[in-house]
C-alpha cells in the first residue's frame, strides 16, 4: 500500500467508524433504522485492520478512563489530595498507570516489561500515532488482528489485576477475567 493510499484508508477508517456510530446513535434515538450506506472513497482499510485500528482507539481510551476513574476514587476516599489527583490525571496515560500503586501508598511495583501490565506499556505505546494521527506510524505500528486480541485480553489481565493490588478485589475475578476471551 502506498503511503498516500493508506493515509487515505486509514482517514477513511477514522471517519467511518464515527460515522457508523452517529447513525447507531440516530436508530437509537429516533427507534428509525436508517437505510443509508457510506462506503468512502479510496476505501478503509481490511476488515481486519479496520476492527484492530477501532480497537486500538478504545483499549487507549479505556486505560486512561480506568486510570482517571482510580485517581478520581483515591480523591474520593482522601488518600491523595484533589491538586494531587489532577496533577496526575494530566499525565501520560502510560507513567499513570504505573503511578497508580504509588498514589495508593501500595508497595506493589508494576512491570511494564513482563505479566498483564506489560499490554498496558505496548498498547499506550501506539497511543501519540493514534491520537495525533501520525499516518506513517499506524501504517508501521498497527498490530495485526491476533496481536491485537492478545493484547486486549493481556489489557483486561492487567485491569483486574490492578484491582487486586489496589486492594478492591481480593482476588482476580473469573467473571471480568473472561471478558478478555471470546
Amino acid at each position: 500500500m502506498s503511503e498516500s493510499s493508506g493515509r487515505v484508508r486509514i482517514w477513511n477508517t477514522f471517519f467511518k467508524l464515527t460515522w457508523n456510530e452517529a447513525k447507531s446513535l440516530f436508530e437509537a434515538t429516533t427507534g428509525t433504522e436508517s437505510s443509508k450506506q457510506f462506503d468512502p472513497l479510496g476505501g478503509t482499510l481490511d476488515e481486519q485492520d479496520f476492527h484492530t485500528l477501532a480497537t486500538l482507539v478504545l483499549c487507549n481510551l479505556a486505560i486512561e478512563a480506568r486510570a482517571n476513574h482510580l485517581i478520581e476514587e483515591l480523591v474520593e476516599k482522601k488518600e491523595i489530595t484533589r491538586e494531587v489527583g489532577d496533577a496526575a490525571q494530566r499525565l501520560n496515560t502510560k507513567h499513570k498507570w504505573f503511578l497508580l500503586p504509588c498514589l495508593a501508598r501500595v508497595s506493589v511495583s508494576l512491570e511494564s516489561d513482563c505479566g498483564p501490565h506489560q499490554s498496558i506499556a505496548q498498547i499506550c505505546a501506539v497511543r501519540d500515532s493514534l491520537m495525533h494521527v501520525n499516518f506513517a506510524d499506524l501504517q508501521k505500528k498497527l498490530p495485526k488482528a491476533d496481536t491485537m486480541l492478545s493484547l486486549f485480553s493481556r489489557f483486561v489481565e492487567a485491569m483486574e489485576d490492578m484491582n487486586v493490588v489496589l486492594g478492591r478485589v481480593q482476588k482476580a475475578r473469573d467473571e471480568v477475567l473472561k471478558l478478555g476471551k471470546f
